[in-house]
């Protein structure tokens, strides 16, 4: 779906975004092939540049369909030039067709060893990627360490490990995703500590409730959170968070087809922006629930009535709270600036 010029000029930030959930179906045919891998029949039925899962009335239900049609597409990954391929289209797509100009991708050292790859390995086939994309158009990239959440405390401080024992100058910082409701959040606090990284984030208030929240907040003590929408319901804890500056990663479209709000009035999105809330917004799993961060921005401006103003101080907010250093972090804002000044 091509933007409207109006939404396509703003420069845009990607802050939550997980790898493997860029790959379009056309990618994942093309590697398939490529590594002889028969995929599920009913991976594919869908029309258009998507793919499809076991629906459930519920967010849970649906959450753990979409994490299985997610681990049924990204089989199809089985060596370096996978991941080189993988992250040279969603950055080329990005910065072309959307004027995005910053992602920050969450990584996962599990999915590497799942293609075969150690995790230097895979992060240099996704450098690779990287550096052609941004030869090509300008954009900027940074990584986070990701452990996943259903695979247990201890594969996660594994992960906290390897990132620990093989640093690498795009991995600033360190996160988790997956099941909110497996295990609890302070099984986990040991992988955060052994990444070395005091950059952090979770996932939270997503299929869970507003408790999640507090819990990744207090013992993960972090002001960044993959999600967050549930703390709309408990306005106490909206009081807290801004307290703390926190920063929402906020991705409409995934919410929606996961059905955690099934109406977009119901969504906190602006709310959280009008209650003073960092926000920014992320893409999440584009390809997966039909969406990418052009449009993310494009549903922030028709169903939330922000301004080209308002989405460009998303983007600010963004790049402000970017794992980044400080000379990158200000040329991004150079261009935020110079956007906002001409429009």
């Amino acid at each position: 779906m091509r933007l409207p010029e109006h939404i396509r000029r703003v420069p845009k930030a990607d802050l939550h975004v997980h790898l493997e959930g860029t790959i379009t179906p056309d990618l994942v045919k093309r590697i398939a092939h490529r590594n002889k891998i028969k995929l599920p029949d009913e991976l594919l039925k869908r029309e258009g540049q998507t793919f499809q899962w076991k629906e459930d009335p519920t967010p849970l239900g649906s959450l753990r369909g979409f994490l299985q049609a997610y681990d049924d597409a990204t089989k199809v990954l089985r060596g370096a030039q996978d991941y080189t391929d993988l992250t040279y289209d969603y950055l080329k797509r990005s910065a072309e067709e959307e004027n995005c100009i910053y992602a920050e991708i969450m990584v996962s050292a599990d999915h590497g060893a799942m293609a075969k790859l150690s995790w230097p390995d895979m992060l240099a086939a996704i450098t690779r990627g990287y550096e052609k994309a941004k030869a090509e158009t300008g954009i900027e990239m940074r990584l986070i360490s990701t452990c996943v959440r259903h695979y247990g405390p201890e594969g996660a401080l594994k992960v906290g490990e390897l990132t620990r024992a093989h640093p690498h100058p795009l991995v600033t910082g360190f996160g988790m995703a997956g099941d909110e409701t497996a295990f609890k959040i302070a099984d986990f606090l040991p992988a955060y500590e052994a990444s070395g990284l005091k950059n952090r984030t979770a996932h939270a208030g997503e299929a869970t409730g507003p408790a999640t929240v507090r819990e990744a907040r207090d013992v993960l003590k972090i002001r960044r959170f993959g999600h967050m929408v549930r703390a709309i319901e408990d306005s106490a804890l909206m009081d807290e968070q801004k307290a703390i500056n926190a920063v929402p990663e906020v991705c409409v479209s995934s919410n929606m087809a996961l059905k955690v709000f099934t109406d977009y009035r119901k969504h906190p999105l602006r709310k959280f922006f009008d209650a003073g809330l960092k926000v920014v917004l992320g893409s999440d799993d584009p390809t997966f629930f039909r969406t990418s961060i052009g449009r993310e921005y494009q549903i922030a401006q028709e169903k939330f009535a922000f301004t080209e103003k308002e989405l460009a101080k998303l983007t600010r907010n963004a790049i402000e709270e970017a794992f980044i250093d400080e000379p990158t972090r200000a040329k991004l804002l150079q261009r935020v600036d110079a956007f906002k000044a001409a429009a």
